[in-house]
């Protein structure tokens, strides 16, 4: 029914989030920390947390490490896998996981949080998931003095009002901006020596890609770079394959552009964040910088003249 992650044995490392996200779980952490003087002024520290996002963008990491911060058990539960169709066990599996988790000072994590909400589109089931939802309440409730409850939900739009106004704090996890990404990869390619070209343009082609993404694309091109050593394979090409190839979205629609090699030059040749110098541009697509330079002026004289 549920995981239970104990300080010693919870391995969760820090997540890369923008500066939003960051300063919301410092202040939720500071509160935890200054319970003590919360309680002698007669409030509680912040006790449900509700953090949403799209797939891989680290909600799961974020509640762990809230709970290694604060030197508390994690007791991670999977709703979706407390459903039953059997009249009233939904329920009562909810109110033994309450149970269970309230027994200690714990961060309980409950992932897949829309699922019971996702129930309610079953117009055979109104009565029962009225009920579902209620006990979630109650329960939630019930919690009071005994830790933080976390929801985790890739699917907010479905959940019930009366549970988001449960939740004290409401933390949407945005994809990575490029501050972010620039991160994740510097942290993934630091032991790989001479990789500045190749990080910079990891770190332009993953706009609009999750953090596990980039985390991903990162991994696979170190192993195409140990796999392919001496190769004569062009490391845009590598890198762009290893994109297409870990988000299906990259070989479709507005990003076929990709598929054009000039014009990609082009493109990066006129980003400004990251930035390439002609130099970095030639290891890339393996060429030399004078014809990086021919090109890229070619490319500006073709729009003056348009």
């Amino acid at each position: 029914m549920a995981t239970i992650i104990f300080p010693r044995d919870n391995d969760a490392v820090q997540p890369i989030f923008n500066s939003d996200v960051t300063a919301v779980i410092s202040a939720l952490t500071q509160e935890w920390e200054h319970q003590e003087q919360l309680l002698e002024a007669g409030l509680n520290p912040s006790l449900t947390a509700l953090v949403y996002g799209a797939p891989g963008t680290g909600k799961t990491t974020l509640a762990l490490s809230l709970a290694k911060q604060l030197g508390l058990p994690a007791v991670v539960a999977r709703l979706d896998g407390l459903i039953s169709s059997l009249l009233g066990t939904t329920a009562r599996n909810l109110g033994a996981l309450f149970s269970f988790a309230n027994r200690y000072e714990c961060v309980l994590i409950l992932d897949e949080f829309d699922a019971i909400a996702k129930l309610r589109d079953d117009p055979n089931e109104v009565g029962e998931i009225k009920r579902v939802v209620n006990a979630l309440l109650q329960n939630m409730d019930s919690r009071a003095g005994r830790g933080i409850t976390i929801g985790l939900t890739n699917h907010e739009a479905l959940l019930d009002p009366a549970v988001w106004r449960r939740f004290e704090v409401q933390v949407p996890v945005p994809l990575p901006g490029t501050s972010e990404r620039r991160a994740i990869v510097s942290s993934a390619l630091s032991e790989v020596p001479d990789a500045e070209p190749e990080a910079k343009f990891m770190i332009w082609i993953t706009a609009g890609l999750s953090g596990a993404e980039v985390s991903t694309v990162c991994a696979k091109w170190r192993k195409r770079r140990i796999v392919d050593a001496g190769n004569t394979t062009k490391q845009a090409d590598a890198i762009v394959q290893i994109a297409a190839t870990t988000a299906a979205r990259y070989g479709s629609g507005e990003n076929d552009r990709f598929i054009d090699r000039e014009a990609l030059l082009i493109m990066l040749a006129q980003s400004e964040d990251p930035h390439f110098t002609h130099q970095e541009l030639a290891q890339l697509f393996g060429i030399s910088s004078k014809t990086v330079g021919r090109r890229v002026s070619e490319a500006q004289e073709g729009a003056i003249n348009a």
